[in-house]
């Protein structure tokens, strides 16, 4: 596989930019400038001028519109595609504005106040507002099931949690779950196929994960870590327990939930039993085992040319076969010496055979766990990995660094790939087909062509 430079430099503010839902429309926000591309012959379609800063850019689920807002203006137009001369714009006014989101059937907007006082739906149809309050404070985003048929909210009277689900067509209360084997509600999340909802409380003696099923209308699973047993709940003994529940991420096929606790443990449970089928550790130390690869960024100084004395480092990715090999670990700040060290990346590949894995103690470290042969890959950078980005089509990832070069693995391979125009690469956005990413620097953006795609 290999990467082509499609175009030239692209500006942009603060990496707003991306493909439509469809993938045949490219929209970059630069300032108050919002222009609208075709993704194949990059000509500009159209172009918006916004009355302030773009801070916030997205696409409707169904291409046809875009959204633009300022976030701390509290205000959002929305723009479309096909009858450019119609605008929507609102204000949430005195209630301020913490985010701003499309509803999956792309004819309304939901945004969440300052301090989540409540959440208000608007209409595009009818310019009507429906608002749902005591939102809990610790929840910034609306959590949609896949198939948009539902809306699930956590919401907090009085010191109690509770959940209110509501069917996105007549935006009505559906249910509302009480939650009473939870101490509190600290993370809900869907299953892919929308009949599932995952709710758990974090932290101590209290952790509990409760799976409701809006079909059964009733809880169909509960795990508790602190009810693994060396033996008896797994197929192999584990000397380190599972300790609190930190996030719980969904394989794309929903047969098995990768659940993290606060002590660098990975739990992979399965759907039916809810009891844990595979367990991992990040140790800091790699032993020896034959199954899995370790790559590590090496410098090399290289000659520009043979009649150039000059010398540049040239980044590659050397495979290493020496055990052990200890991971490099973060020296915390003093300013976060209270604070509790988490996954920062946990993100299954589209094929859910392999998830990609990064903790905070770890920065400069990605872990690949292939779940159906319980092996891993390894890379060592030398700088922290601030994104990665998983090819929608295949097993193929990019990794990125804020440097001038970024990282590509491959189930097969792991290279290192110098940026054009030494753009420094802090993200990406895939094309839906794969074929096409768009890769993001601090003000600028440029589109690559994937070559031999797996």
């Amino acid at each position: 596989m290999s990467l082509e430079v499609e175009n030239d430099l692209i500006r942009v503010s603060n990496q707003l930019c991306d493909f439509s839902a469809d993938g045949r429309f490219l929209a970059i926000a630069y300032q108050t400038n919002l222009i609208i591309k075709n993704s194949k012959t990059f000509d500009t379609i159209h172009s918006f001028i916004f009355a302030d800063i773009i801070e916030v850019l997205e696409w409707s689920r169904n291409s046809e519109y875009i959204l633009c807002a300022n976030i701390s203006k509290a205000v959002i137009q929305i723009y479309s595609i096909h009858y450019p001369e119609w605008k929507y714009k609102l204000i949430e006014g005195s209630a301020g504005l913490e985010s701003v989101n499309w509803s999956p059937d792309s004819k309304y907007i939901l945004t969440l106040s300052d301090f989540n006082i409540q959440a208000s739906i608007w209409s595009l149809e009818n310019q009507s507002v429906t608002h749902i309050q005591n939102v809990k404070s610790s929840f910034h985003k609306l959590h949609f099931s896949p198939n948009g048929s539902r809306l699930a909210i956590v919401v907090s009277i009085e010191g109690q949690d509770s959940i209110e689900i509501y069917k996105t067509d007549t935006w009505k209360l559906s249910r509302k779950l009480i939650c009473g084997h939870l101490n509190s509600i600290d993370g809900i999340c869907w299953s892919p196929n929308s009949e599932l909802l995952c709710i758990w409380c974090s932290f101590g003696n209290e952790a509990k994960l409760i799976t409701y099923s809006s079909v059964l209308d009733r809880d169909i699973g509960i795990f508790c870590p602190t009810q693994i047993t060396d033996s008896s709940e797994t197929e192999h003994s584990y000397q380190i327990q599972l300790n609190g529940i930190e996030t719980v991420t969904w394989m794309p096929s929903g047969q098995l939930l990768a659940v993290t606790g606060f002590n660098e443990m990975i739990t992979l449970l399965n759907y039916v039993t809810w009891k844990p089928l595979l367990q991992l550790y990040l140790d800091p130390v790699i032993k020896e085992n034959y199954l899995n690869k370790v790559y590590e960024e090496r410098v090399i100084q290289t000659k520009f040319s043979n009649t150039n004395t000059s010398l540049y480092n040239k980044h590659i990715l050397e495979e290493k076969h020496e055990r052990p090999v200890n991971i490099r670990i973060s020296k915390k700040n003093d300013i976060d010496k209270l604070s509790v060290a988490k996954f920062s990346i946990l993100e299954f590949s589209s094929c859910g055979h392999y998830l990609a894995i990064k903790h905070e103690l770890y920065p400069t470290t990605l872990w690949i766990w292939n779940i159906i042969e319980d092996y891993l890959d390894y890379l060592l950078l030398e700088n922290s990995i601030v994104a990665i980005k998983w090819n929608p089509r295949s097993a193929h990832l990019l990794i990125f660094c804020k440097c001038t070069y970024m990282f590509e693995w491959t189930p097969y391979s792991a290279t290192c790939i110098p940026t054009p125009r030494n753009i420094t690469a802090l993200d990406a956005r895939w094309h839906s087909q794969g074929n096409l990413v768009l890769l993001c620097g601090y003000n600028k953006a440029i589109i690559y062509e994937i070559k031999n795609k797996l």
